[in-house]
């Protein structure tokens, strides 16, 4: 299991994670405006809505789901 946390909305304004190897995840069907609060996101966007994008914030997504679970920000990965 791949444990994400929430670092931001892209320019595509998708809700952005990221793990602890520095590999980014996001929804492509959830959007949200750019100032959206980690909170807001994570009431709304499931692990099952993520797939892999790539290894740097912003990049193209992939498509391929990942078995993730989303933590908040002060837990420890």
């Amino acid at each position: 299991m791949t444990k994400v946390k929430f670092v931001g909305i892209d320019d595509w304004n998708r809700p952005i994670f990221k793990d602890d190897k520095k590999n980014y995840y996001g929804s492509t069907d959830i959007l949200f405006d750019y100032d959206e609060t980690e909170g807001n996101v994570l009431e709304r966007v499931e692990a099952k809505d993520l797939t892999f994008f790539g290894n740097h914030f912003g990049c193209e997504p992939m498509g391929i789901p990942y078995d993730v679970q989303i933590i908040k920000q002060e837990d420890n990965f």
